[in-house]
């Protein structure tokens, strides 16, 4: 193995693109994040010399889950460290924050993009989702862009895309309070889902949930306070059951065309 991406992602596009990531570099493998942190609780080691993450920008900043993993991961033989971040409403300022913690571990990003993905931050007063079509679009814009993006990674090129302070700033300053309070710490994130009346226990929500939040009791989902606010279950409940605020969310729903629900379990429980 020449190669590991680790990964997190909620609706497929972070994972849609480290597949194709490892597909074009060959000899390479793609790895949950949330999978590795419930497996180690303590030091995770990187065994490849090139290794690459690839995750979400979450309100200009990193996934919490994501800082804690690369808190806990041993780096010491990676020559070669390279991130793509997928960013629905700008491209924030996740690259620093993922520099910053490298350089901590004594490593340097080499190399390091944005891409423009799709929102699927569907609690948002902003969102407004986007049809089959444009979502179909949007997913061979991306691919074209980690097709050049990986020709480059391949050459061990060194190049990292400024992070704009002034686009981080406002995009903070336009968040919702209750949204940066919820980013400081995701865990709590939940309180405002519950199951409503449309919920027919079929247990999807439970299987997609990479954090392990999710019981069902009663053929009821119940929310159990450690969510990386991932939107998964929202966006793939079949019924729209899952209620935010006591209230449906009668909007148009996302996930990467690549992976569908079905796909996107067998891969969670690969």
């Amino acid at each position: 193995m020449n190669t590991c991406i680790y990964t997190f992602s909620g609706t497929g596009t972070a994972l849609a693109i480290a597949d194709q990531i490892g597909a074009a570099l060959g000899n390479a493998t793609v790895q949950l994040i949330p999978r590795l942190l419930q497996q180690s609780p303590g030091e995770i080691k990187a065994d490849a010399p090139k290794t690459g993450f690839v995750f979400p920008n979450y309100f200009g900043g990193m996934p919490n889950a994501v800082r804690a993993f690369v808190q806990k991961l041993n780096l010491d033989d990676v020559h070669y460290c390279f991130a793509i971040v997928p960013a629905g409403g700008g491209q924030g300022y996740s690259l620093k924050f993922l520099q910053k913690e490298l350089l901590e571990k004594g490593k340097a990003l080499d190399y390091g993009r944005y891409v423009k993905g799709g929102s699927n931050y569907i609690v948002a007063g902003y969102y407004k989702g986007m049809t089959a079509e444009k979502r179909d679009s949007l997913s061979r814009s991306i691919r074209e862009k980690i097709h050049l993006y990986t020709g480059e990674i391949k050459a061990d090129k060194s190049f990292v895309k400024r992070s704009n302070p002034l686009i981080y700033a406002v995009n903070r300053l336009l968040s919702s309070s209750s949204s940066r309070d919820v980013l400081k710490d995701t865990s709590a994130g939940d309180r405002e889902y519950s199951a409503g009346s449309k919920c027919t226990g079929c247990g999807i929500c439970q299987k997609l949930c990479q954090a392990g939040n999710i019981v069902m009791l009663n053929k009821k989902p119940s929310f159990q306070h450690k969510c990386y606010r991932c939107m998964a279950c929202l966006q793939y409940c079949p019924q729209n059951a899952i209620l935010f605020s006591g209230k449906e969310l009668n909007k148009q729903k996302y996930n990467h065309p690549d992976y569908p629900a079905a796909k996107m379990i067998r891969q969670i429980q690969a």
